[in-house]
């Protein structure tokens, strides 16, 4: 079972003190991908668990106290309030406490160390398209853009081979997990710049447009994922925030 804090905390409020000390604590907020991996796994194995959500605009000083970064996810483990942050070091650890609960990583160590090259290799591609949304007009950029897309469709195709997903394997694993996030939000750079990403997708990228369909129909995902409408408006709040030299702090 998961239970989902009502509102977002931010700074100023009170901590809300955990009152089953045997149950996971996340801190998360709603739109991040990084927090959205650990509940990926979360979700896939059934770990029982509680979502504090906070403000990363106006972030708690709990949080801080937690993780100096003040970034999620944040995990919080046991009655002594064990402390675990850097959202795949959580989810590698979620995967290796609980290994009867839907292994998710592969077996042979080789594959395992594979799988981070490929997660870390979608995480810096995220990072630079991320960049772009500082540009005032996303026309000016919308080659780069493009070249930036087409460069993540080659790389997945080229990992994923004739495999419906990642892990080689029927249903998804970490891998898949750790980079969708990023997959989900690629459209948001599509519709941003003032192009049609169903279309785009379908024609420019086929590989990321298969991928997402067959991910968007895994029971985990469609339990976690944001609904795009929302993940968009967030965008567009941060690219505005972006346009004024600011970010998360």
């Amino acid at each position: 079972m998961t239970e989902i804090a009502a509102s977002n905390y931010k700074k100023g409020d009170p901590f809300p003190a955990r009152t089953d000390l045997t149950k996971l604590r996340v801190y998360s907020y709603q739109t991040c991908p990084y927090a959205e991996r650990a509940l990926l796994v979360l979700a896939a194995k059934g770990i029982d668990h509680e979502i504090i959500n906070v403000n990363l605009w106006d972030k708690p000083e709990w949080l801080l106290e937690r993780n100096p970064l003040g970034k999620v996810p944040v995990l919080e483990i046991g009655p002594d309030n064990k402390i675990l942050y850097e959202s795949q070091i959580v989810s590698e650890y979620l995967d290796e406490v609980y290994p009867n609960l839907r292994p998710l990583q592969a077996k042979d160590a080789f594959q395992r160390a594979s799988d981070r090259v490929i997660i870390e290799t979608f995480s810096n591609s995220y990072s630079r398209l991320y960049t772009l949304y500082a540009t005032k007009n996303l026309a000016d950029v919308w080659t780069d853009i493009t070249e930036n897309l087409q460069k993540v469709d080659k790389l997945l195709a080229k990992r994923r081979g004739n495999e419906k997903f990642l892990s080689g394997a029927s249903l998804p694993g970490l891998v898949d997990y750790a980079i969708w996030p990023f997959i989900e939000r690629l459209p948001q750079f599509i519709d941003l710049a003032d192009h049609n990403s169903e279309e785009f997708l379908r024609k420019e990228l086929p590989t990321v447009y298969d991928y997402r369909k067959q991910l968007l129909a895994d029971p985990t995902v469609q339990k976690v994922c944001v609904p795009y409408d929302i993940q968009l408006a967030h965008a567009r709040q941060y690219r505005k925030v972006m346009l004024k030299g600011n970010t998360f702090k």
